[in-house]
C-alpha cells in the first residue's frame, strides 16, 4: 500500500476573498478549495475568525491532523512570528494582529502544529517558483500587477524577505515619472507607484485622457479589453502603464540580475499593447550587454499560486521534504 504524502492546510487571505485548500508535499491541490468573504472593514478578530472557519472545514475534510498550516495574507508580515506589521489601509484595524496566536486560541487541534504566515505576494511567488512560471530557476523576480502592483524576488526557492520584511515591495514607493502622461500625485510628492501603474489607474487615466464616458466597469482589465479591440485613448493608456512597470524592472534587473522574470495578477498579457511596451522600455533602458539576458514569463498558477507558495513554507516549517 502506497504511503499517504503529508497534508497541509493552505490559506490565501485577500481583502476580498479568504481562501483554503489542502495542499499535498508534491504541490498538489486536493479536493475543493473552500472560499469565505473576508471581513475587511471589520479587521483583526473578525479575519481570524474567517481564517479558523475556512481551516476548520478542510481540516473536517481531512479526517487527521495536518503536518503543518501555511498562511499567505495581505499586508507587510513579520514572518518570524506571523504578526502584521504594516498594511495599506484596504484592512482595518489589521496592523499589529497576531495571525498564529490568534489562530491557535481558536483551535483546540492545533496548539503543536506548525503555522506558518508570510505575505501573500511573497506566498505567491513562492507558489510560482515550486511549481508554475519559475520552477527550475534558481533566481525568479515575481510581479503581479492588478488592483495593486506585489513584488517578490526568490532565490533558490525561498523569498528575500529584507530587514524590515517589505523586501521587493515597490508599489508603494513614491516613483516620479515624466513621460507626458497623467499622474496622481501626494501634494508635492509622486503618487504611489501602483497609483499610477497598476488596474485603477488604467481606469482613471483612460477617462481623464477623453475614454468613453459610458466607461463605468471599475476594473482596469476593462482597458485592456478596449486596447485590444484597438481604442486609440485605451491603447495609449496602456502603452504609458506597461512602459512604466518596464523601467522600474530594469532597476530590479541591474540590482539583482534574476534568471527569471514572472509577470502575474489580472493586467500583464503577453502580446498585448501593455506588454509590449512593457518589454520595449525594460530592454532600452538595460546595458546592451543584457538585453538577451532578460526571461520574461506570464504567470501559469492563477489565484493557486499563494495556496501552493503558503504550504510549501509551511511544509519546511514542520521539516518536510517537498518534491
Amino acid at each position: 500500500m502506497a504511503k499517504t504524502l503529508p497534508t497541509a492546510i493552505a490559506v490565501d487571505l485577500g481583502g476580498t476573498k479568504t481562501a483554503a485548500a489542502l495542499v499535498s508535499s508534491q504541490g498538489e491541490i486536493l479536493g475543493k478549495i473552500i472560499t469565505e468573504r473576508t471581513p475587511s472593514s471589520i479587521g483583526g478578530e473578525a479575519i481570524l475568525d474567517v481564517i479558523a472557519s475556512v481551516v476548520t472545514q478542510q481540516y473536517a475534510a481531512l479526517s487527521e491532523t495536518p503536518a503543518a498550516i501555511g498562511i499567505g495574507a495581505a499586508g507587510s508580515i513579520d514572518a518570524e512570528r506571523g504578526v502584521v506589521v504594516n498594511s495599506s489601509g484596504t484592512i482595518v484595524n489589521w496592523i499589529g494582529t497576531d495571525i498564529v496566536s490568534g489562530l491557535r486560541a481558536r483551535l483546540d487541534w492545533a496548539q503543536e502544529i506548525p503555522i506558518k504566515v508570510q505575505n501573500d505576494a511573497d506566498a505567491h511567488a513562492l507558489g510560482e517558483s515550486w511549481q508554475g512560471a519559475g520552477r527550475g530557476a534558481q533566481s525568479m523576480l515575481m510581479v503581479a500587477v492588478g488592483t495593486g502592483i506585489g513584488c517578490a524576488f526568490c532565490v533558490n526557492g525561498a523569498v528575500l524577505h529584507g530587514a524590515h520584511h517589505i523586501g521587493g515591495e515597490i508599489g508603494t514607493a513614491r516613483i516620479p515619472f515624466h513621460d507626458g502622461g497623467p499622474v496622481v500625485t501626494d501634494g508635492a510628492l509622486p503618487g504611489k507607484f501602483e497609483q499610477n501603474s497598476a488596474g485603477p489607474a488604467m481606469l482613471r487615466f483612460y477617462r481623464e485622457l477623453g475614454g468613453a464616458a459610458s466607461a463605468s466597469n471599475p476594473r482596469g482589465q476593462f482597458v485592456m479589453e478596449l486596447a485590444e479591440n484597438g481604442d486609440p485613448v485605451a491603447v495609449r493608456v496602456t502603452q504609458i502603464l506597461g512602459a512604466r512597470l518596464g523601467e522600474v524592472l530594469s532597476w530590479y534587473v541591474m540590482m539583482l540580475d534574476p534568471e527569471v522574470i514572472v509577470l502575474g495578477g489580472g493586467v500583464p498579457k503577453p502580446q498585448s499593447a501593455w506588454w509590449e511596451a512593457m518589454e520595449k522600455r525594460l530592454l532600452e533602458l538595460l546595458p546592451e550587454y543584457m538585453r538577451n539576458k532578460v526571461e520574461l514569463r506570464r504567470a501559469s498558477l492563477k489565484s493557486n499560486a499563494a495556496l501552493l507558495g503558503a504550504a510549501l513554507d509551511a511544509f519546511r516549517l514542520a521539516g518536510i521534504e517537498t518534491y
